[in-house]
């Protein structure tokens, strides 16, 4: 057995059942309305891609973006984010760098190819070394990287970033680099 390894370990153990709740506690259509409502005036509304290899990862990030306000779709491979990302437009998508045979960076050089301009969060595991050589590389290529999160995501944080670019999209800003 390994030092430090638990078999009782879940991954759900990473997040606090506190971190999967609303923040305010009221119906998600209250905390929304006005999202929704410019969503109406728009035509559109904003969809994020969840790209990470780890089902129960994804499925949290896909929650907490959903608690964001935005419509969610999940790619476990770079195969299916080209897939996707070539027959449809995101709002935001978030990144795990470790995604087995072809990870993130060549997901980010893809996006590069491809001229997505729209918010880039990169959510890994992977070393802080890591996670900012592909930052760099990412905002070389031209992309909008915002802020990374580490693995255990503090999702209460993560939310709160998700929450600011979709408003800043439904409001038409282009904040760049929080």
């Amino acid at each position: 057995m390994q030092a430090g390894f638990n078999p009782n370990f879940s991954p759900l153990d990473y997040f606090a059942a506190s971190d999967l709740m609303l923040v305010s506690g009221a119906p998600m259509s209250d905390q929304f309305a006005s999202l929704d409502e410019a969503d109406k005036l728009s035509g559109s509304s904003q969809r994020l891609l969840v790209v990470d290899d780890d089902t129960v990862h994804r499925m949290v990030i896909c929650r907490i973006a959903v608690q964001a306000g935005f419509e969610v779709e999940e790619a476990a491979s770079y195969e299916i984010v080209r897939r996707l990302m070539t027959h449809n437009d995101y709002g935001c998508v978030t990144l795990d760098l470790s995604l087995g045979e072809r990870g993130g960076l060549d997901v980010l050089q893809f996006m590069a190819q491809i001229g997505y301009a729209s918010p880039v969060i990169v959510v890994s595991g992977s070393d802080d070394e890591a996670r900012s050589e592909a930052i760099a590389v990412a905002r070389t290529l031209g992309l909008d990287v915002r802020r990374p999160f580490s693995k255990p995501v503090k999702l209460a944080e993560l939310r709160e970033l998700m929450r600011e670019i979709r408003t800043s999209q439904v409001v038409g800003l282009t904040a760049r680099g929080c």
